[in-house]
């Protein structure tokens, strides 16, 4: 089956915020005419490679989209949709402090039947913002925030995190409330997590910065609720929507579906399931090197996989399988025995029985739903052919005590 789906990755910023470990560059003030070239010319010899006219679902990311020129976007998304009725779904991550007026126009033009405005806005609290080196101040947030309630007419998600360095839970939950007052259609919320190699880990480490990962998780199951109470229904770990809203692209990574990854430092991925590897690479993150080669690439030509700039990696059916549990899970939605049983059938020792592999006789699944307060969101419901296997409220809070105790 060929891809559907194309995630783009835009790595330029104004600045890296402090607790980003994405690959992107900092002090930019916009993107070069060049990468944008070279990015056309990736996405013309994936069309092409695997015979895509246009692609059901687009998502550009970053760093930081909303540095895209106005022209510059509307290249690449005359290049990936140009079908309503076959693309489905555009997302396009912008952050406050660059969103324009003319960027929403542009982005407003695409012909896809869902277009979805993804603003980081992360809190509304001057001083955390100052701690995690965020270029953008609550101010200019909520003018961005009045700028697209006035000119945007199409979808509008938010992204907000709990449990900030300098945040009290007062200031979180008034940063949520202040959001949900402009009728987000989806909701991204967020427990910060301290990655290491960040800047925000160093500090942490060094004692420049307090931080508490328990009061993290206390502010995010406080801010559920307020999410909950307004009206958006959790879909996935860390994401609330109004019904019919939940994000497409997302939900095929979390289901396994192909997926391109262009743009350099960008991942894709071709699944198998049949007991051939499959292929995930990530593009080289050496920007000069990346566009060199796409600039180098003659139209009609298609070059050697070896020959482009990236990683890869072969994806067993161990990996796949592991992968399936972990990202299937993470979804309300849940996991199909029948699927399962399709897929992973010549898999030992499980041979196709996600039953024995979740352990719901005797093993991980009978202890999990055993914990206090857990038996009611872990759900067992027939599904056709067999059962399907899901979490939700307090069980799809605790998925990582889960997994890590099934592997």
């Amino acid at each position: 089956m060929k891809p559907q789906r194309i995630y783009i990755h835009i790595p330029f910023c104004h600045s890296k915020c402090d607790y980003c470990d994405f690959f992107s560059l900092g002090e930019r003030n916009s993107v070069s005419s060049q990468y944008i070239d070279a990015l056309l010319q990736e996405i013309a010899y994936h069309k092409s490679r695997h015979g895509i006219d246009t692609f059901i679902s687009v998502y550009i990311g970053g760093g930081t989209p909303s540095l895209l020129s106005p022209r510059q976007l509307h290249a690449l998304l005359q290049a990936t949709c140009r079908d309503s009725g076959q693309t489905q779904e555009v997302t396009v991550e912008m952050n406050p402090e660059s969103l324009t007026e003319e960027l929403l126009g542009a982005f407003g033009s695409c012909r896809a039947a869902r277009k979805r405005l993804s603003l980081g806005i992360q809190s509304l609290t001057p001083r955390p913002l100052e701690i995690l080196g965020r270029h953008c101040s609550p101010d200019r947030a909520r003018a961005a925030l009045s700028l697209v309630k006035e000119v945007w007419k199409d979808e509008l998600c938010l992204d907000l995190m709990a449990g900030l360095p300098g945040q009290t839970e007062a200031e979180f939950t008034a940063s949520l409330e202040e959001c949900l007052s402009y009728n987000p259609d989806h909701i991204s919320l967020y427990s910060l997590t301290v990655e290491e190699g960040t800047s925000l880990h160093r500090k942490i480490q060094n004692g420049q910065i307090s931080w508490d990962e328990d009061n993290a998780d206390r502010q995010w199951l406080e801010g559920k609720k307020i999410v909950e109470g307004a009206g958006l229904v959790q879909y996935e770990v860390s994401n609330f929507c109004r019904p019919g809203h939940e994000s497409a692209h997302n939900m095929g990574y979390w289901k396994q579906e192909d997926y391109i990854g262009a743009g350099s430092g960008a991942t894709g991925s071709l699944y198998s399931f049949n007991g051939e590897p499959g292929l995930r690479w990530t593009n080289s993150r050496n920007i000069q090197s990346y566009i060199k080669f796409w600039l180098s690439v003659k139209g009609g030509h298609l070059p050697e996989d070896d020959e482009i700039p990236r990683e890869t990696e072969e994806l067993t059916l161990e990996t796949e399988e592991q992968e399936f549990l972990m990202l299937g899970l993470r979804s309300a939605a849940g996991i199909k025995s029948g699927e399962y049983r399709k897929r992973f059938s010549s898999l030992e020792p499980w041979r196709g029985k996600l039953e024995s592999r979740l352990g719901v006789d005797r093993g991980t699944w009978q202890w999990f739903s055993r914990l206090e307060g857990m038996s009611k969101d872990c759900l067992i419901e027939p599904d056709g052919d067999g059962n399907r296997y899901s979490f939700k409220g307090k069980a799809l809070s605790f998925l990582n005590t889960f997994l890590r105790h099934l592997t």
